[in-house]
């Protein structure tokens, strides 16, 4: 994926009544940058992420059962294999309008419209949670990828003190693609206290 190295500063997500949410970094989406992307994610960090789409109603939250024997891209779709299980994900094509025009409307509905790595913030308004998000053009989650967390084991186990160790696939992967050194703030949550003293 191209290097975004003049990225520093993220965009600020809000809630309602004005508190920052998260952080957001915006990647490219174009096909041979999103493949490179998750190539790099799913090969070098599979034992550390959660994945799936999160869509309003339902989030899928799944670990990769081991390394992906095959990432291999077929038309305008992506395939992580895992020696059997595996998903297909659209990335859609660096030639769009090519061919038919009623298979090119809907797939353009299908591509990637957004992309980008962002860091979640608590009610106090510190980093708890780390990773990846695509969307397509109707701005339904294609893919979320959750990153290597010190606030929680592997298992999704919740960890009683955090593991700052943890941070390093964060910190690889921001200072990689969006040139972003090492930051204190990213150490300075409770993890998810607060969310679940208020659920």
């Amino acid at each position: 994926m191209t290097k975004y190295r003049d990225q520093r500063d993220p965009v600020i997500e809000r809630a309602p009544n004005g508190r920052a949410r998260a952080h957001r970094w915006p990647l490219s989406t174009h096909p041979e940058a999103l493949t490179a992307f998750l190539h790099d994610v799913f090969t070098h960090y599979w034992g550390q992420i959660i994945f799936g789409p999160v869509i309003e109603g339902a989030a899928y939250e799944w670990t990769c059962p081991g390394p992906p024997d095959k990432i291999e891209a077929d038309g305008e779709f992506l395939t992580v294999s895992f020696n059997g299980p595996h998903f297909h994900i659209c990335v859609g094509t660096a030639d769009p309008g090519l061919g038919d025009p009623a298979r090119e409307a809907k797939m353009r509905a299908l591509r990637p419209a957004t992309a980008c790595l962002f860091r979640m913030l608590d009610s106090r308004g510190a980093p708890n949670s780390w990773g990846f998000e695509m969307r397509n053009a109707a701005g339904v989650s294609m893919l979320t990828i959750f990153f290597a967390n010190p606030f929680v084991l592997p298992g999704d186990v919740m960890a009683d003190e955090p593991d700052w160790s943890r941070l390093l696939m964060w910190r690889e992967i921001s200072l990689r693609y969006l040139g972003r050194k090492a930051e204190a703030f990213d150490q300075t949550s409770r993890g998810f206290v607060d969310y679940l003293a208020t659920a």
